[in-house]
């Protein structure tokens, strides 16, 4: 708590010398939360408060003492905690090597759900200097189909989260690895052609019977294969599957089915448009991590079933199957939608496949708002590796982001701005801003402006005192008191401007006036008011920005 305290007080100090005596309450609490991302807000908001109070009440030469002291020091604190690691591989041997993949379904765009397993993994093979594959798992040419051009961009987000891999295959380019394999299994007597109707087969195997088409002799079983493979068999009317224990606990498992016709083949690649039979994905996954050496698999616990399918494969043939962990279920990502048909849903509204939409959780969208890589490791990392449902909040990304983010500008947001012409300025400079005396124009926040009473005294941030003379539809006017920091409302200002628009998480787009300064920026920043976003486009009449947290 002391150190709590001691954060707390050190940037209350820092943000009330910047903003003219008074501390901002949300600006210290998200340093706080970002510094100390698990700690329990409500416990520390009387520490929070305190500090808040006393830097706000604090002296003028007090405060600047202060500032000077922690300036001194630097503000870049990074909270030193214990980082969390991955639990130890105690399977693994110094003559050991550790081989591991992950194998995405190259349909859509990578998401966070795509990234979690493969930043795990990737911590795995860097700790244990093992090899890294990349597999794409394009064996489904019909229901979710392979994206032509997608492998490029999975290989680009997978560089942006600096996951680095040392093979990359592709399991349409070994569909004759399968066939080999489901050839053995039918001489094996351990898989079959099954010409059921679907609602047939499966009233039969609910009941733990087995179909007809389970008892054909090996040669039948063979030749029925070769007229899958010669097309003479179309799509409905036979699936290979493999011979299982029909009293399985699980009906899912019992004959599960090894591969299928398809016979209007949609796939990006070349090599395998003229093949019609297609391996499910627990027969492509078993074998091809039986022959690329893998020993270690992190994925979903929506695939456990998978992964006692795939153990049976690999009892058949005597082969070790691999060490595998399961993570548990997200269902929460912050204020972004995992839900691939959701996602469908947003790209329809918009008319076209557009990935980087700041809704979608996926790699695309994250990079667009301004989120670093390292603020997305550290949350997969933070989640560990356990069965336990995962809920990561948007303050968790926010405060992730912000440790990697460091300091960043700050730029004022008015929805509608009215000149404001302060007469009888003295020459000054304040904060690196230099005033000429005389008459100076200002334009600010109408909204907030009016507010105040005319007779009233304000305080224009990081400039001067003023009193309100005059406020009309079109134009205000003031009068200069001083530079002297005071307790007055503040407002802030801009001297020329620029259009804005902001677009945010939910699809909306805010639209605003702030300075011109913000044409000499890039990258992410932070809007008075709104929270960080990233500057997308700009030109000398409008600066574009997605909207990345509060």
């Amino acid at each position: 708590m002391d150190e709590v305290k001691q954060v707390a007080y050190k940037y209350a100090v820092k943000n009330a010398f910047e903003h003219d005596g008074k501390a901002q309450m949300g600006a210290v609490v998200g340093k706080v939360k970002a510094l100390f991302p698990e700690i329990d807000l409500k416990t520390v908001m009387p520490l929070i408060t305190e500090s808040v109070n006393n830097a706000n009440k604090m002296h003028k030469d007090m405060l600047n003492s202060e500032y000077a002291k922690f300036n001194a020091q630097g503000w870049e604190l990074k909270h030193e905690s214990k980082e969390k690691t991955l639990e130890e591989l105690t399977w693994v041997t110094p003559n050991t090597k550790v081989i591991t993949r992950v194998a995405p379904n190259p349909s859509g765009a990578m998401h966070f759900g795509h990234a979690r397993p493969s930043v795990l993994s990737d911590e795995y093979i860097k700790k244990y200097n093992g090899k890294f594959i990349l597999r794409f798992d394009d064996t489904d040419p019909k229901v979710k189909k392979p994206v032509f051009g997608i492998e490029k961009d999975f290989i680009n987000d997978y560089n942006w989260l600096g996951v680095e891999f040392h093979e990359t295959a592709r399991a349409s380019d070994r569909l004759n690895r399968y066939y080999e394999v489901i050839e053995q299994l039918i001489k094996m007597n351990k898989a079959y052609i099954c010409f059921c109707k679907s609602e047939d087969w499966r009233k039969l195997i609910w009941e733990s019977r087995a179909c007809p088409c389970r008892e054909k002799s090996v040669e039948e079983q063979l030749n029925n294969f070769k007229k899958m493979l010669s097309h003479e068999i179309k799509e409905e009317q036979a699936v290979v599957r493999i011979k299982t224990d029909l009293n399985n606990p699980d009906p899912s498992e019992r004959d599960w089915w090894l591969a299928k016709i398809v016979d209007n083949v949609e796939h990006p690649n070349p090599k395998a448009k003229d093949n019609h039979v297609w391996p499910s994905y627990n027969l492509a996954s078993a074998v091809d991590d039986h022959d690329m050496n893998v020993n270690l698999i992190i994925r979903g616990q929506e695939h456990l079933t998978n992964g006692d399918k795939q153990k049976e494969l690999y009892n058949l043939f005597n082969w070790e199957y691999p060490h595998c962990y399961y993570h548990g279920k997200i269902s929460k990502l912050g204020d972004m939608t995992l839900s691939k048909s959701k996602m469908k849903l947003i790209m329809d509204e918009l008319g076209v496949e557009r990935y980087d939409d700041p809704r979608m959780a996926t790699i695309k969208a994250f990079k667009r708002r301004g989120f670093k890589p390292e603020a997305i490791r550290k949350i997969i990392l933070d989640c560990g590796l356990s069965l336990k449902e995962v809920k990561i909040t948007t303050d968790a990304f926010a405060a992730a982001n912000k440790l990697f983010l460091g300091e960043v500008k700050e730029y004022p947001f008015f929805e509608e701005i009215i000149p404001l012409e302060v007469i009888n300025m003295i020459e000054g400079e304040v904060e690196g801003t230099k005033f000429s005396g005389g008459i100076q124009k200002f334009l600010v926040n109408k909204k907030e402006l009016s507010k105040n009473k005319v007779g009233s005294m304000i305080r224009l941030k990081r400039a001067c005192n003023v009193k309100i003379d005059e406020v009309n539809k079109y134009s205000s006017r003031a009068t200069f008191v001083s530079y002297m920091k005071t307790n007055n409302p503040i407002l802030s200002w801009i001297i020329d401007s620029v259009d804005i628009e902001i677009l945010m998480s939910d699809g909306t787009i805010k639209r605003g006036i702030t300075t011109k300064k913000i044409l000499e920026e890039n990258g992410v920043i932070r809007i008075e008011g709104i929270g960080y976003a990233n500057i997308e486009e700009k030109t000398d009449s409008i600066v574009k920005l997605v909207f990345a947290h509060e």
